[in-house]
């Protein structure tokens, strides 16, 4: 009975970094590089390009605004150009077509740190989407590997029926002449047979799994129909983290603070603000110009309703993302021991498993010679080779199993890029 290898091990999270040369890098190296430069990758940049973008808008904020304006105006009536003030000497300007151009600046007084707070935000939005980009990428690379290590057990399966039919094919030819010679029954050359189209079905069921394992590849950028040439699967040893320091705790870290910095921000704003103004504007009408400017301040203080129960709203955001980061910490233990627990059991299933196959081996060639002589049934027989068979896929399954768990924990934990790739592809 074939044992069906589950890539698709627990999902758990993008900063393309600085990798070791693809000159150095194995096979599986070679794939995880390729995987890198996946849309979802490209597209997890970017957002933390426009984060990077809305954090320096923010600082912007420090250094106020500015804005060239022109107009053109034709009036029903002749108006004064520019400013008149009675007691100047000489006639106003007057036209009844009047143009202007300037310059108007206002800069913002941060005395009770709006702007700060709003900077702050940023900040911590830049934190969060740099984490989730980093979790995009491993979850990405996950999979790759994943893919990649169920073709390395499905290859290793694919060995291993070979072997089985060979030896099927030996004993269905064998039995058919000693049924021919009246040595044995008719009964055991359609066992024989039986067996054989079981081999078959079997073989039908690995390349089905084979063919879906290198769409899994292809769609993270390998080339069509990729096998691996390396037999052996690797197991990265596994390494503790606390839970506060996985991913998912760290993002829910960065947008509670995030959260908490934009209620400071909403409540700060109820106070009242200053910003210093200047403008200087050239009026043109009449044949002649004015020029006007001014330097002032302004105070401001809202007293609409609205912005108090928003800064209400904000202050509620900000106690549920700290009680959302305190779950997303306990869920990151949770997930944490599951994965650990679902490790240490695989790795001891493919240590069990490699003392199985060298027993069942051993099992396996004496019950075929003492077949052969007539003292076993080939039921027996069969039953013990589809043992040993069963035990070879156990144990591929088994230490892919391990090698998967542990790289689905790494997106948990969020290992730098360039050190999942490393240990993943260690020689």
């Amino acid at each position: 009975m074939i044992i069906r290898i589950k890539h698709n091990l627990a999902p758990a999270a993008l900063v393309v970094l600085m990798l070791v040369s693809m000159a150095q890098a194995g096979e599986l190296g070679d794939l995880l590089q390729v995987a890198l430069q996946h849309p979802q990758a490209r597209a997890a940049a970017s957002q933390v390009e426009a984060a990077r973008a809305l954090k320096d808008a923010a600082t912007g904020r420090y250094f106020g605004s500015a804005a060239l304006s022109a107009g053109w105006h034709n009036y029903e009536g002749q108006r004064v150009v520019g400013v008149y003030t009675p007691g100047t000497p000489g006639a106003p300007l007057i036209s009844d077509r009047i143009s202007q151009a300037g310059l108007a600046y206002s800069l913002p007084v941060d005395l009770f740190g709006v702007i700060a707070a709003n900077r702050e935000r940023a900040q911590y939005d830049l934190d969060a989407a740099e984490l989730l980009a980093r979790q995009q990428t491993l979850l990405k690379l996950h999979q790759t590997a994943s893919a990649y290590l169920t073709l390395q057990a499905l290859l290793k399966q694919r060995e291993a029926l070979a072997i089985y039919r060979q030896r099927i094919e030996a004993t269905h030819s064998r039995i058919k002449k000693e049924v021919e010679l009246g040595k044995a029954a008719g009964v055991d050359a359609r066992y024989a047979e039986s067996e054989l189209a079981r081999l078959i079905a079997d073989e039908a069921v690995l390349n089905g799994a084979l063919i879906q394992a290198q769409a899994d590849l292809e769609e993270a950028g390998s080339r069509e129909k990729f096998l691996p040439t390396r037999a052996g699967i690797h197991v990265p040893a596994w390494e503790d983290v606390t839970s506060d320091s996985t991913l998912p705790a760290r993002i829910a870290q960065a947008r509670r603070e995030a959260a908490r910095a934009q209620a400071d921000e909403s409540r700060q704003a109820l106070l009242p603000s200053l910003s210093l103004d200047a403008n200087y504007f050239r009026n043109i009408g009449g044949g002649d110009h004015r020029d006007t400017w001014a330097l002032g301040g302004v105070v401001s203080l809202p007293l609409g309703m609205s912005q108090y129960r928003q800064a209400d709203a904000q202050r509620l955001n900000a106690r549920a993302a700290a009680e959302q980061s305190e779950s997303a910490a306990r869920d990151s233990a949770r997930q944490l021991a599951n994965l650990r627990a679902a490790y240490d059991s695989a790795a001891a299933d493919a240590l069990a498993m490699e003392k199985e196959v060298a027993y069942r081996e051993q099992v396996a060639a004496v019950q075929g010679e003492m077949q052969r002589l007539g003292s076993q049934t080939l039921e027996n027989l069969f039953r013990h080779e589809r043992d040993l068979l069963d035990a070879r896929f156990r144990l591929e399954q088994a230490k892919a199993r391990a090698a998967a768990t542990w790289s689905a924990a790494q997106v948990l934990t969020g290992l730098p890029t360039e050190n999942y790739i490393a240990r993943m592809d260690a020689k």
